[in-house]
């Protein structure tokens, strides 16, 4: 006597098609844990590159840059059109506060 396979043909390959999405979801979450890791690289080295212009600046001169345009005109600085540079100076001889964050997208 033969057993009749009630089953529908596609059912065999549900366990399959549960592991290609279970892959799926963890490379995607993985790619979304990459870019946001390159981002915050970004946004350090760009911070970094413009704390060590001002120190340049202030070992050479004597004083810190009044603004990152001089930066940019005598040291040699280049900053993303992604970041936006906050320099906020006190006094010529204290080190002013640099704070570098990711422009704002709209739409």
């Amino acid at each position: 006597m033969k057993l009749k396979n009630d089953f529908h043909p596609f059912v065999r390959y549900i366990p399959a098609v549960i592991i290609f999405i279970v892959i799926l979801t963890i490379v995607i979450f993985a790619l979304n844990d990459i870019n946001g890791t390159s981002e915050s690289e970004g946004l350090t080295i760009t911070e970094n590159s413009v704390r060590r212009a001002v120190i340049t600046c202030y070992a050479q001169e004597g004083s810190y840059p009044p603004d990152i345009e001089y930066l940019k005109e005598n040291y040699g600085l280049r900053i993303s059109d992604e970041y936006l540079v906050y320099y906020d100076i006190f006094a010529s001889n204290i080190m002013p506060n640099i704070t570098v964050a990711r422009k704002q997208v709209d739409g």
